[in-house]
């Protein structure tokens, strides 16, 4: 079965990044009357909103996330939802420290900002796989969910792991892109340059 989408706007999304879960529900309808004043279309909603989402691992939460829907599409702004896997909770890395990332220095860094995770770790994974489902399954009708913003800041530069998961997924990548030949990887990267 193929369900296909079209975007409800006229013309070009105008709008940003909307964290209301960042201050108090009762600054929310003014937030909405000054997006309309400002003619905002649609605003990115959920980014960085999983422990308030998943509070526990597998028990959710929408009763904030249903709030801010109702009120944007009561407001005629649109919502590109997204899955909050950019920060995974405290709760996860309690349950699963192997999935905290490990700098080139070789520190496990801690949790409690943007991309501390190992994004190799299986746990992690299954974790976004979870709540990404979850969040797909609530809203994937939603009236006011016209786009999906899926993860966020792909590549970012704190989103490096250097611990051994990653590694072994590393050279697992080079031998389907290029066999076992190490002369073929090697052609293909230059390394007669400087000696590698």
């Amino acid at each position: 079965m193929t369900t296909e989408r079209r975007l409800r706007l006229p013309g070009l999304a105008y709008g940003g990044d909307y964290n209301p879960e960042q201050w108090p529900e009762d600054v929310w309808a003014e937030d909405m009357a000054l997006m309309r004043e400002a003619g905002v279309t649609m605003v990115s909603v959920g980014i960085f909103s999983w422990a308030l989402l998943e509070p526990s691992e597998g028990v959710y939460d929408f009763s904030r996330m249903d709030k801010i829907l109702a009120l944007l599409h009561e407001n005629g702004i649109a919502a590109d939802l997204a899955t909050p896997t950019a920060c995974p909770p405290a709760w996860f890395f309690r349950a699963h420290p192997e999935a905290l990332p490990v700098d080139r220095d070789g520190r496990t860094l801690s949790y409690g900002s943007r991309q501390t995770f190992c994004p190799s770790s299986p746990a992690y994974r299954t974790a976004a796989l979870r709540i990404a489902g979850a969040l797909a399954e609530r809203y994937a009708d939603h009236p006011a969910v016209a786009m999906w913003h899926v993860h966020n800041e792909y590549g970012c530069h704190n989103a490096a792991c250097y611990c051994d998961t990653s590694a072994a997924a590393f050279r697992t990548w080079l031998k389907a892109k290029y066999g076992n030949d190490l002369n073929a990887l090697n052609h293909a990267w230059g390394t007669t340059f400087w000696s590698q």
